[in-house]
């Protein structure tokens, strides 16, 4: 099966942000105060109204994935186990996300931050969207999905992140683009493959021992993991 090319999915705006998961971004312990939740509503209007959602995704086997340099390390494969084929998707709620994120934290530090917490919610409820898409499809064809695995989860180099780009022709279809230090502009993006299967797949979460941030994960301070939140 070649790769590509992509197709578009329609995604709604959501009709709310998260402002606990915010919160949780934001760096809160436990329940947040009436301050900080004040502080991130006021935020999350403005960034609301700028989001744009746009989602691209395409159906690939593994072997071809492989060949073409995506899948590096061990931690794909093992979520992709017992998947011949695979889902890549990228998901963006556009520039005027990070447009907002910059005018709020002009002269006000903590609404800055608190902005961009809620940038970082916003375009996870955006890929949760579009991962339920998917799954719907999915279902259509008696498939079966994995949970997302990101660039960057475990041991699969976020150096991947131009290939995935190009294979999903991003920068037309979706208006996003990779830097030469493969970093996605507009910044709040989500890239992801799910393993498919005629079968029932879950796929499994790389371990801490492997993660990029394991050094400096907000999680692991506090005695968790990203799995158990």
């Amino acid at each position: 099966m070649p790769i590509g090319p992509s197709r578009p999915l329609n995604l709604a705006k959501p009709e709310s942000i998260d402002i606990r998961q915010a919160a949780r971004y934001f760096g809160a312990r436990g329940e947040a105060d009436g301050a900080t939740l004040t502080l991130l509503e006021k935020c999350a209007a403005p960034l609301l109204a700028a989001a744009t959602p746009r989602a691209v995704w395409l159906e690939a086997d593994v072997e071809s994935l492989t060949q073409a340099g995506i899948l590096k390390g061990e931690d794909i494969f093992r979520h992709l186990e017992g998947c011949s084929e695979a889902v890549l998707l990228a998901v963006t709620v556009g520039p005027g996300v990070d447009g907002q994120i910059r005018r709020a934290g002009v002269g006000d530090i903590a609404a800055g931050v608190a902005s961009d917490a809620i940038g970082s919610v916003l375009a996870e409820q955006a890929a949760d969207a579009a991962e339920a898409e998917l799954r719907q499809w999915a279902a259509e064809q008696d498939k079966y999905l994995t949970g997302r695995f990101s660039p960057g989860y475990g041991d699969w180099p976020i150096g991947v992140q131009p290939l995935v780009a190009a294979a999903l022709d991003t920068a037309r279809r979706a208006g996003l683009c990779v830097t030469e230090n493969d970093l996605m502009t507009p910044r709040k993006s989500v890239t992801a493959l799910l393993g498919l299967s005629d079968h029932p797949v879950k796929g499994r979460l790389a371990g801490c021992g492997h993660c990029v941030l394991n050094t400096r994960c907000e999680y692991r301070k506090r005695g968790k993991t990203c799995a158990s939140e």
